[in-house]
């Protein structure tokens, strides 16, 4: 009897194949930083690639929390494709559609709203009534963990660990406190890096804190996209809503870290959000940093972007 290896060997020369020869139709991999439309959420996602990265409190940090600490060595071994922004007001409603999806903030009959001084419990306000005025291009908000974790599924993928988030917002900067680097500032080379709060919120909301002397021109949230990119192409990675991760929340889990593709603790109450938003000052968008609510937590900061295994 022939071997199976031998049999193979002679359909591939009766074609003209060498057994050696890759499929002539094999995608080339994607390189950093590329851009694809995912046809379902119609958004934009760039292809951050594998690599290591020291994660967490960065040397000379005097603002490090203790669940910061200590700074740990992390590798990701696969790439990823991460939302380009946040993702919008018009892509969750075409979610809401397609799915006749209610959110949660819909569901309480109520969310949390900030009035200038503190958040508190306003009724009917939720995704589509935000509070205050946004466009279709605006990211979404007033969406729970849970929320976001149905439209990332219907969307083909998932909400980024902990680890891929905070590695995509470096952007290669690894030592930085800032996703733009070291000045609490976000200017870069004079151009604005981020919607946080600042002077235009201020004229709105005079006893707040702000980053002093920084106007990005929005007192609440700024269209996606509005600012400059990171090395990886990414934006509003810094500012403009916060962003749950997939990872549940322990104020204790950098002191013993998983240092390859880590998804976080087993179990938790919370689970985690980065980023920053509109309305918090330098202190809170150092790369570093770290935010948690109950899953079912829905407010007027926090959004969410998607991950994707696979390229649409």
């Amino acid at each position: 009897m022939r071997p199976a290896h031998s049999v193979l060997l002679v359909v591939l020369w009766a074609h003209g194949l060498s057994a050696l020869t890759p499929p002539r139709n094999e995608a080339a991999p994607p390189r950093a930083g590329e851009v694809r439309l995912n046809s379902t959420d119609a958004l934009e996602y760039v292809y951050v690639p594998p690599g290591a990265f020291e994660m967490g409190c960065v040397a000379g940090d005097s603002e490090c929390q203790e669940d910061e600490k200590p700074s740990h060595h992390v590798e990701l071994a696969h790439g990823f494709w991460m939302g380009r922004t946040e993702v919008t007001v018009e892509a969750f409603r075409q979610f809401v559609s397609a799915r006749n999806y209610r959110t949660t903030a819909e569901s309480d009959g109520w969310s949390r709203f900030f009035d200038g001084k503190s958040l508190v419990k306003k009724e009917g306000v939720a995704w589509q009534i935000p509070g205050f005025e946004q466009g279709p291009k605006h990211p979404v908000l007033h969406v729970s963990w849970y929320d976001a974790r149905q439209f990332c599924a219907w969307a083909g993928g998932r909400l980024p660990t902990e680890a891929e988030w905070e590695y995509a917002a470096r952007g290669g900067r690894e030592s930085a406190r800032y996703p733009w680097g070291d000045g609490s500032t976000p200017l870069l080379g004079g151009a604005k890096q981020a919607n946080v709060a600042d002077e235009s919120l201020k004229r709105r909301h005079p006893s707040l804190k702000v980053v002093s002397g920084y106007d990005d021109g929005y007192a609440y949230t700024s269209p996606a996209g509005e600012f400059a990119r990171n090395d990886f192409g990414l934006q509003d990675i810094a500012g403009n809503a916060g962003e749950w991760c997939s990872d549940w929340y322990d104020k204790e889990y950098y002191r013993a870290p998983s240092g390859r593709d880590p998804v976080g603790p087993a179990l938790g109450l919370q689970r985690v959000i980065r980023g920053g938003s509109w309305v918090d000052d330098a202190s809170n968008l150092r790369a570093s940093y770290r935010v948690r609510d109950a899953p079912t937590y829905h407010d007027s900061f926090v959004g969410f972007r998607c991950v994707r295994d696979v390229g649409p």
